[in-house]
Parts: C-alpha cells; sequence; structure tokens
C-alpha cells in the first residue's frame, strides 16, 4: 500500500487533503490524479486534476465548500473529470490532455483504468476553433438583431454570451467547464491563471465585479440597457482572448514549431519616464496616464509641463499623494501637474465626470502600467452634469462667496487674513472653476495643481487666467499653500493684493 501511494504521499499536501485522496483511491472513486500547474501560467496555483467515475459522488467528498476553503488555505484547486470531460476534450482537438495531463504530472494511475488518449493534431484545434468562431457568430448576430430592434434585456444576453466564451477558456485551461460556480466565481478562479481576464471588469470589492453587482441589483438598469455599450467592448475583449488562447493551443501541438514572423509594433516610451520613477515605484501606483502637455517660455527657457493621471489602490492612496506633492512643487525645465484617483472611484463617479475621464483613461493615453487592469465601464444613458458634485465640495460655497465679497471684493481698506481662510477660498473657487468647464472635481487642494488644471480646463481663456495668476504674488500662493493650516490673521492684504485676488475671483467666476 506504502509503495501504491509514494508518490501522492511525497507531494506533502494538507493531511485533510491527503486522507481524502487515499480515500477515495480505496473506494475507487478515483482512477487517476494528475498535479501541476494550469498550462503556461506563471501563477503558482497547484490544481489537482481527478478522473473520477462518478462526479456526483466525487462532489460529495471534495464539496465546493472544502474546495473554496482548500484553495484560499492553501492555494490548491481540485478539478474532477469524468468520461463525459474526456469526451468534450475529443471534440476540442485533446490540446488539453496533451499538453496538461502530461505523464510528469500523473501522480496516481489504478491498474484498470487506461490514460485518455493524449494524441493531438493542430487540426483538430483548429476545427474547434472554426466551431467556436461559428457559434460566436451565431450568438453576436441575436445580439446584434436585439440591439437594432432596441429590445430590452440584451444586457442579461450579453452575461449569458460570457459564459459561453469562459466555458471555453475553462475547457482548454482547466479541462472542463465550471457550469457549478457562479459567472463571478469562474471570473475570480480564471483571473488566477489567466490574467488577460483582469482586463475585463472593474472590481467594486475584491471578490466582486461592479458592472455585474450593479445589474443583479438594479433590475431596471439591466432592463434599460444602461451598461450595453461598456458590455459590447468587453464582449469583444474576451472574444479576442478566447481566439488567442486556441491558436496558442493550436501551435503548441505542432511536432515542429516555426515562429511565424511577426511584425510587432513598438510602443512609444514616454521620454521623461526616469523622472517619475519616485512615482512608478511608489508601492499602489496601478497606471500612469498623459492626458496633456504644454510648452512655455520662461526667462528664454522653454518649461516643458505633463499632465498626468495616477490610478491607484485605495490602501496606498495617501502615501501616494505624498509623492505626487513633491513633483508640485519642483521648479525647472519640467513640470508635471498630477491627479490621483482609485479605478473604482472613476466607475462610481463616471456619470458625473464621463466628459473628462472618457478622454483621459484610454489606451493610447498609457506611459506606464504594472500589469493588467480592466477599462472603465461607461453607461450607455447618462445625464452629465456636475450638479451632484457640488455637494461634494468640502465648505458651502455660498460661504465661500460671502466670505469674498465681504473681506476682498468689497473691501475698503487693506486688512488682515488669515492663510487658512485664503488657501479655502482660492482651492474651493479653483476647484468650482475646474468643475464647470470639465465636469470634473479634483480632490486636490494643492493650489499649484489646480492653477495648473484651471489653466487645462478652459483653453479659450487659459491666457487670460495665466495673466491674473502672474499678477498674484508668487510668494503669497506659496507661502499660503506652505500654512494652510493657520487660523489667526497673520497676512496683510495691501490694496494691490485685494486689487489682484479681486480681478482673479472676478473672472473665474464670470
Amino acid at each position: 500500500m506504502e509503495t501504491k501511494f509514494q508518490l501522492l504521499k511525497e507531494q506533502k499536501f494538507p493531511e485533510n487533503l491527503e486522507k481524502k485522496l487515499i480515500s477515495s483511491i480505496i473506494d475507487k472513486q478515483v482512477t487517476t490524479i494528475w498535479y501541476g500547474g494550469v498550462y503556461d501560467s506563471s501563477y503558482d496555483l497547484e490544481v489537482l486534476w481527478l478522473r473520477v467515475k462518478d462526479k456526483e459522488e466525487a462532489t460529495k467528498v471534495f464539496s465546493k465548500k472544502y474546495t473554496k476553503t482548500l484553495l484560499e488555505d492553501s492555494n490548491y484547486h481540485i478539478v474532477l473529470l469524468d468520461d463525459n470531460d474526456f469526451e468534450l476534450q475529443d471534440k476540442a482537438g485533446r490540446a488539453f490532455t496533451q499538453l496538461c495531463l502530461n505523464n510528469t504530472l500523473l501522480l496516481y494511475k489504478d491498474d484498470n483504468t487506461d490514460l485518455p488518449r493524449s494524441y493531438c493534431y493542430s487540426s483538430d484545434v483548429e476545427r474547434f476553433k472554426q466551431r467556436y468562431i461559428e457559434t460566436y457568430n451565431l450568438l453576436s448576430s441575436y445580439s446584434n438583431s436585439m440591439n437594432k430592434d432596441e429590445e430590452f434585456g440584451v444586457s442579461y444576453f450579453y452575461l449569458k454570451f460570457f459564459e459561453y466564451d469562459l466555458g471555453v477558456i475553462e475547457t482548454m485551461l482547466f479541462g472542463t467547464i465550471k457550469v457549478q460556480y457562479t459567472f463571478t466565481e469562474r471570473l475570480l478562479l480564471l483571473e488566477r491563471v489567466f490574467p488577460q481576464i483582469k482586463t475585463l471588469f472593474v472590481k467594486k470589492k475584491k471578490n466582486l465585479y461592479y458592472i455585474i453587482n450593479a445589474i443583479d441589483k438594479d433590475p431596471d438598469s439591466a432592463r434599460l440597457d444602461d451598461w450595453l455599450l461598456a458590455l459590447e467592448k468587453i464582449q469583444a475583449k474576451l472574444h479576442t482572448m478566447v481566439i488567442q488562447l486556441l491558436d496558442k493551443f493550436e501551435f503548441d501541438v505542432r511536432p515542429y514549431r516555426v515562429k511565424p514572423k511577426r511584425k510587432v509594433k513598438k510602443k512609444k516610451t514616454f521620454k521623461f519616464i526616469e523622472q517619475l520613477l519616485p512615482l512608478i515605484k511608489a508601492k499602489g501606483v496601478e497606471e500612469i496616464y498623459k492626458f496633456h502637455e504644454t510648452v512655455t517660455f520662461e526667462n528664454e527657457r522653454a518649461i516643458k509641463h505633463f499632465y498626468l493621471l495616477v490610478l491607484t489602490t485605495k490602501e496606498e492612496a495617501e502615501e501616494i499623494q505624498k509623492v505626487i506633492n513633491s513633483f508640485s512643487c519642483k521648479d525647472d525645465d519640467l513640470r508635471f501637474t498630477i491627479i490621483a484617483h482609485t479605478r473604482l472611484f472613476i466607475q462610481e463617479y463616471s456619470f458625473e465626470n464621463i466628459h473628462f475621464f472618457e478622454d483621459v483613461v484610454k489606451e493610447e493615453n498609457i506611459i506606464y502600467s504594472n500589469g493588467y487592469y480592466p477599462s472603465i465601464h461607461w453607461m450607455d444613458n447618462y445625464d452629465c452634469d456636475y450638479g451632484e458634485s457640488i455637494f461634494r465640495l468640502k465648505y458651502p460655497l455660498s460661504k465661500i462667496n460671502k466670505f469674498i465679497k465681504k473681506n476682498i471684493v468689497h473691501a475698503k481698506k487693506q486688512g488682515f487674513i488669515s492663510t487658512n481662510r485664503l488657501h479655502r477660498c482660492l482651492y474651493i473657487k479653483l476647484q468650482m472653476y475646474i468643475l464647470v468647464h470639465t465636469t470634473y472635481l479634483p480632490h486636490t487642494s494643492n493650489l499649484n495643481t489646480l492653477l495648473s488644471l484651471a489653466l487645462y480646463a478652459n483653453n479659450d481663456n487659459a491666457p487670460k487666467l495665466n495673466v491674473l495668476i502672474n499678477q498674484l504674488n508668487s510668494f503669497l500662493l506659496t507661502y499660503t499653500q506652505k500654512n494652510t493650516g493657520q487660523k489667526d490673521n497673520n497676512l496683510i492684504l495691501d490694496n494691490s493684493t485685494i486689487d489682484s485676488l479681486k480681478q482673479f475671483f472676478d473672472f473665474i467666476d464670470a
């Protein structure tokens, strides 16, 4: 008995798992065991493929709950394969059987069971791919017809459509279709071995997808197909993934492999990427987008100015902001205006900020990415209105206007003001100016960043605004920014400064 299970015992599986495996072999439920990683995956998920006589009986031992706990605790995943699954592989060309269930992964086989047929021809996989394409085109014709006729509920059809594509990926990577799993569970599992899946859906939480959750919670949203545009793009992306995966399997089963000559279009790198290394190295930075650049001349010097959006994780947002603040204070030939948000924030407020973010978060604007990330889902039906964003201003706009009117616009003489109140007036009014012209409400209160964003927000009036900014004493702005916590009246506003501030506030209120 010891010799029979020697290879299995040498793996040092968790004790409970080893007992279940041996018990299932003795009970003749499990006839063959393969153990290893999913084909061509750089992820460290360890998979046990168990050939069983009866899936229903085997599931009583290796239940979904047990399998889920084992995956979370020990990073082992159990896949049950029966005769139906190997018949499916015969139809799919047996590339999975040849490439994934090879003899090097074999841990156990009983004496009465033959190994599944593993001979495979690339033409067999090609035929399977063509059948997949035919079915895909048929399903696409249904969705196109439903869209054309403006039928309600196309979103639900797309979700079922996705399941078909996922089934093809699972067939090639796991050997069986995960019909007993929910759509979300299938996506989460595939993410662990097929990272391209991460590019499909924005996550609301670690194990919850935003758009799927939105459709589940709001049936009217699905019925009225608010997310149809996003779902169409996801479907096209998923279809491309399936074709690429099948192409790879078709190529890898060839006995003689000749690398195809492909011209890979080299992506342009951002010329000043090295200057951004402190930001790139900061923990929590996912992607960086360049959405605007300008060149100005100061004292016979050409000043390059780049506008960047940094997508961050929620956990590291504060630390990343500290790094960003260090960029905005530099005064040299290269300057950066940097804003930062989590991907989920942009998604949740996309209906407010779509006119701004849809032009910024584009693939052609990416200058740095450290992995696979999903595109933002844009709704089909939206009424973009900055009115909702006004409620997220830190201070009521009415009180800010009242203070400016009393202490600056109608000031009859020189007086005192605190840097705290001046900073509050400046950054709230700048945030509001940017919001009106872009439908984007900045979260930052950094005056340098806000002034730069204000120049970007309204190109037609940027020259006039730039003159008004230059009229303000640069030392006053710098001192105000550095002393935002000073609530005592520590600043003297002379007539010249009052006049400059009055012109500035009058302009951004116009």
